[in-house]
């Protein structure tokens, strides 16, 4: 980066329905392409911006952050009203926020905190494509004990797509909270270190199945243990699936969501 530009980091909302995934992909447009648009509008310039992690299709963003580098100058109100204008109103920039050279929206991340809504009990025409709804009865108590055996750092491979790129398996899942709230949903929150492909969606099919006894609880040791898919149950679909939020060292007093671990 020149000495003269300047470094932005900014949250943004979104509803993934209709878009690809975060990432640019060659034939479809993603909600890093809107952004970029926008933005490159603003600043004059073509600008490129880099995200904490990637969303897959359908995938929701309470709050992602990315950011960018520029050597025009916009105070925060600029970015954030310009940028929005030129975006679908499914895609929403929340705030935007000055940072030094070193930061980096991905590498400087401390842990990341992503929730799975289930609706149960009836079906809600307002939450479709926003919560996988379950036509069973779920033991959220089975689930929570299952979920036990995930906390700290394990090889997750049983738990990773066949396309996933990552070299390291390895994660740490610092907490996950197993959730009744009063629309008759069931939010699972995960907080870790990063996760893997498909990871979540990968975990959300076996805590189920344990949920509506399929399975049984100490059988998620077993699968986690084993290192292998196969062992695993189905991968559950992204319409339940939000990014929250992403937690930073407060030395960047960014004006981010705060997902502190419980």
């Amino acid at each position: 980066m020149p000495s003269s530009a300047t470094k932005v980091a900014c949250g943004v909302q979104y509803k993934g329905t209709q878009y690809c995934g975060w990432q640019s992909q060659k034939d479809q447009k993603a909600i890093q392409d809107h952004i970029e648009e926008a933005i490159s509008s603003v600043a004059n310039q073509n600008i490129r911006i880099h995200g904490s992690g990637r969303t897959d299709s359908g995938v929701h963003a309470d709050e992602q952050v990315f950011h960018f580098s520029t050597d025009v100058t916009r105070d925060s109100d600029q970015w954030v009203k310009g940028i929005n204008s030129g975006l679908p109103r499914d895609i929403l920039i929340q705030w935007s926020k000055e940072v030094p050279s070193e930061f980096d929206a991905r590498r400087s991340a401390i842990y990341r905190r992503y929730d799975y809504c289930l609706k149960t009990k009836k079906p809600d025409v307002f939450l479709n494509t926003r919560a996988l709804y379950i036509d069973h009865s779920i033991d959220i108590e089975r689930m929570r004990d299952a979920a036990n055996y995930l906390i700290g750092k394990h090889d997750f491979s049983s738990f990773r797509a066949s396309s996933c790129q990552s070299k390291n398996p390895i994660r740490e899942m610092h907490s996950i909270d197993c959730i009744n709230e009063d629309n008759d949903c069931i939010r699972i929150s995960f907080i870790g270190n990063a996760f893997l492909h498909h990871m979540i969606r990968n975990i959300m099919g076996t805590l189920i199945d344990i949920g509506t006894s399929r399975l049984e609880p100490q059988q998620m040791q077993k699968i986690l243990e084993a290192k292998d898919r196969q062992q695993a149950s189905k991968t559950v679909s992204p319409e339940g699936l939000y990014l929250v939020g992403v937690k930073y060292p407060q030395k960047y007093q960014l004006p981010s969501k705060d997902i502190e671990i419980r």
